[in-house]
């Protein structure tokens, strides 16, 4: 119970810093993408226009809340166990429609996410962990699983490989519910530096799957027709966003730099469609 307790409070202290005081900048209100596409002569490119949008929104946020990597292929080893705080630094498409019509007011072009990562050694080079992560200025909360297994691990001059299949789930959100997850494999060497300090460059590939669906939009009303409701603007639900169609290739490379049980991780990922980020670590393993 402590335990759990002191995760709480750590998860809260790393939000503290990013949110505002007054309304949450990145709350989705995904109405906007329909007021954004508004054309009464073409109901049907209306819909075609607002769903493109929705797609393109959940894209681009299923790539700045998917799974991170920070961590070399070698494992933790059976009674291992490591917990760490993390950060990622993701810049986005700002100005595209998506963003703008979407958001309680203009997004910025950076997101920070921090995030708490909890790593468990099991037999035969196996390992889990989970983590929880929050988007700045929102009500959006990220939780996720992952499992890893090393292939080969251990061997003087033989580099590490280990695969991992993750899955994340975005919570909060009123208008959609958005899930990414895939797997990846890594290769990483360690090497020792004067006896105090082990240096790891690592470096692997992730194939991410992103899929979303939209609850109901809440109604708006067209003012300029006396408060009667437009038909273009009335409930909606977006095209679901499936995951088969929505695949990512993302690459990524670090180093970790680990003293006793203390660790230092940088890392920096690139995917497909422009998106890149840069990634930190701070924690202990034992």
């Amino acid at each position: 119970m402590k335990r759990r307790n002191s995760l709480v409070f750590l998860v809260v202290l790393l939000a503290l810093p990013a949110w505002p005081a007054q309304a949450a900048r990145y709350d989705m209100n995904l109405g906007g993408l329909w007021e954004s596409c508004a054309n009464p002569a073409d109901p049907t490119a209306v819909a075609t226009c607002a769903n493109e949008h929705f797609k393109g929104l959940m894209r681009e946020l299923g790539l700045v809340t998917a799974p991170a990597f920070l961590a070399p292929a070698e494992t933790l080893g059976l009674n291992g166990f490591e917990f760490a705080i993390e950060g990622s630094v993701v810049p986005i498409h700002n100005d595209r429609v998506y963003w703008t019509a979407a958001t309680e007011s203009s997004p910025g072009s950076v997101l920070f996410i921090p995030r708490i990562h909890v790593r468990k050694g099991l037999p035969f080079s196996f390992e889990v962990g989970t983590q929880i992560s929050y988007v700045p200025e929102s009500e959006m909360f990220t939780a996720g699983a992952e499992v890893r297994w090393a292939l080969n691990e251990g061997f003087y001059f033989i580099p590490d490989l280990a695969v991992r299949i993750a899955l994340n789930h975005t919570i909060g959100p009123k208008d959609f519910s958005l899930s990414t997850g895939g797997w990846d494999v890594s290769i990483s060497k360690a090497f020792g530096v004067a006896g105090m300090l082990s240096l790891t460059p690592y470096a692997g590939y992730h194939m991410l799957f992103v899929h979303a669906s939209s609850h109901v939009v809440l109604p708006m009303l067209d003012e300029s027709n006396d408060g009667v409701s437009n038909p273009l603007l009335v409930t909606k639900v977006f095209n679901s966003v499936k995951w088969q169609d929505n695949i990512f290739h993302r690459g990524f490379v670090g180093l970790r730099m680990k003293s006793y049980i203390f660790q230092v991780v940088v890392e920096a990922t690139f995917a497909s469609e422009s998106m890149y980020g840069f990634n930190f670590k701070l924690g202990f393993d034992y």
